[in-house]
């Protein structure tokens, strides 16, 4: 146990060098570049700071560069990775690790192996504070199948839809979540449009996606071992009333998006239309404001571009914590 301690001592001790050293060669440059993982920042606003990185295009990191880097996107490299990393200490690179709440041993590796991690859940971060000292707050997920400007350019669908009654829920299910997917077999017995999906839906088109989206005024959403799910965002940002778990309601997260929101508890399931029935006639009351108003909240504060200027603020602070 202590030849363990003292390897996560030295990978910390080395960890704070490159910290210094990209902090002080950032104050010798007007701009440092920022390069964001092709896959889940694909949506990601670019500008003359910001880019897409191919990882399976590269072999090495750049100097004197942030990466803002996905733990799916790195799993597509595998070990190819840890090599990266380790080459080039010039480079500052942070991941925002989506499944911190389920896959701890990955997790651990990823916060060993990064100059900075940014978990998305609240689940098990005193495991992961034990081997990195250099761990920024939970970032959650958010909409990353729409850029900002395609749903901007598509608003007027969203406002002239028509919306069925019965909530949307397709899920993917996982056979290492047995009780998940139960619950979903349950609703699938009520709700036609909830329960099961097939892994094709990103082989859709993003307009196919949208219309699928917004063509319900509710949406039952039934998380992974508590986590707060991508597709709350995207129901907000396409009109939709999110119908949660009421175990996700005190998340930080969700504080302001209370308005917008719908809980069941666990003895709702076997009877779930009077959840439903309250969110349309909410949806119903608020009519085209209400789309509007959950839209334009999501697209402030639940987008993408914002997750990824969270974490830039994270990383900043931590580069220069004096400042």
């Amino acid at each position: 146990m202590s030849s363990v301690n003292e390897q996560i001592e030295q990978l910390n001790v080395q960890k704070e060098l490159r910290r210094k050293a990209f902090s002080e060669s950032m104050k010798l440059r007007r701009q440092t570049q920022v390069r964001l993982s092709e896959g889940i920042f694909s949506k990601a606003e670019k500008t003359d700071q910001i880019s897409l990185v191919n990882l399976k295009a590269i072999e090495q990191f750049e100097p004197d560069t942030i990466y803002i880097l996905n733990n799916n996107d790195i799993a597509q490299i595998g070990q190819k990775y840890v090599g990266m990393f380790a080459n080039e200490p010039r480079a500052h690179v942070c991941i925002w690790d989506f499944d911190n709440h389920h896959d701890v041993a990955m997790s651990l590796n990823f916060a060993m192996l990064s100059d900075f991690y940014v978990p998305c859940h609240p689940h098990n971060n005193e495991t992961y504070a034990q081997v990195t000292k250099a761990m920024g707050r939970p970032v959650s997920a958010a909409v990353i199948q729409w850029s900002r400007d395609y749903l901007s350019e598509h608003r007027d669908r969203l406002l002239a839809a028509t919306r069925d009654p019965e909530p949307l829920g397709r899920h993917i299910l996982y056979p290492q979540f047995p009780e998940r997917n139960a619950l979903l077999q349950t609703l699938n017995t009520h709700f036609k449009h909830v329960g099961p999906a097939a892994r094709t839906y990103h082989d859709r088109t993003e307009l196919d996606r949208l219309h699928e989206w917004a063509a319900h005024m509710s949406h039952w959403i039934v998380p992974v071992r508590g986590d707060l799910p991508i597709r709350v965002f995207d129901a907000l940002i396409t009109g939709g009333v999110p119908i949660l778990p009421a175990s996700l309601r005190d998340l930080p997260a969700l504080a302001a998006l209370q308005e917008h929101l719908f809980y069941f508890e666990p003895s709702d399931v076997a009877a779930p239309q009077a959840i439903v029935e309250a969110a349309n006639a909410h949806f119903r009351k608020q009519g085209e404001a209400g789309v509007l108003a959950r839209h334009e909240l999501a697209m402030a504060t639940s987008h993408l571009d914002a997750r990824v200027q969270e974490i830039l603020a994270q990383i900043y602070g931590y580069l220069n914590p004096a400042n």
